[in-house]
Formats: C-alpha cells, sequence, structure tokens
C-alpha cells in the first residue's frame, strides 16, 4: 500500500521528530511513503525559514532532508502523475496541494497524510491525520 505525504508532515518530520518515528514504523509495516516531487521545490523555498526553526545551518537541513528522502520517502516523478493533474485541480480544496492529489489519483486513491483538516474538504481521496495513520497502519 502507498500513502501520500504532504510537504508539512515531511517538514514537521524534520522540526519535531514525531511524524518521523511514524515514519519508519509505516515504513517497517510494507507501507510505501511517496510524495511528488513538487516537495523538493517547495522545500528549496522553506530551506532558510526551516533552519532557522532548527537552529542549524541549510547545510545541514539539506543533508537531513536527503538522508529523510534517501531513506524513507520516494519522490514521485511529475511524468507519472501529470495525467492527472487536471482532475487533481478539481478535487482538491487548495490549488497550491493539487500535486498530491494527481499523485493520489495515479496511485489509485491513494490517500494523503497532510498537516491540518482543509484538504478533507472533499470526497475523493481519503485524507488521514496522525491519530487515523496510528489506527490504521500500526
Amino acid at each position: 500500500m502507498k500513502l501520500v505525504l504532504n510537504a508539512n508532515v515531511i517538514f514537521s518530520a524534520l522540526l519535531r521528530g514525531r511524524p518521523l518515528s511514524l515514519f519508519i514504523k509505516l515504513k517497517d509495516k510494507g507501507i510505501e511513503l511517496i510524495t511528488p516531487n513538487f516537495l523538493v521545490e517547495e522545500f528549496l523555498k522553506r530551506k532558510k525559514e526551516l533552519a532557522n526553526a532548527l537552529g542549524i545551518s541549510e547545510t545541514k537541513l539539506s543533508e537531513a532532508f536527503s538522508e529523510l528522502i534517501s531513506k524513507l520517502v520516494r519522490v514521485v516523478p511529475k511524468e507519472k502523475y501529470v495525467k492527472f493533474l487536471i482532475e487533481a485541480k478539481k478535487v482538491s480544496p487548495d490549488k497550491k496541494d493539487t500535486p498530491y492529489f494527481a499523485l493520489s489519483l495515479a496511485f489509485n486513491k491513494a490517500p494523503i497524510w497532510p498537516r491540518g483538516p482543509r484538504l478533507k474538504r472533499q470526497k475523493i481521496v481519503k485524507v488521514l491525520n496522525d491519530k487515523e495513520i496510528e489506527k490504521l497502519f500500526l
């Protein structure tokens, strides 16, 4: 089974650690954690802000991000979900979350794990919070 990770969940793993322990448990259970390549653009835009929040250099943050992605999360190239972007735009409650919905649709409506409730404002794709993730998969 696949689980689409929103950027905020991944950034929370870097900042707070809690989602990171869930990532490891999910991976151990055979759940494939995926995210659209759009995440890399988001990371680059917010790298300075995230590094400041952690009190570390941007270089150290980039290393931590690279390690997290290489070991736990598969970044899916746009070519794999591009044909679902139009449908995803109709489904997504927020235009900037369209790549996550497109990726979900490309993988047979794989659930999305965001940070925050706004993505639940649609009925096409299952959107799960931390507690729902734990209850369903762990």
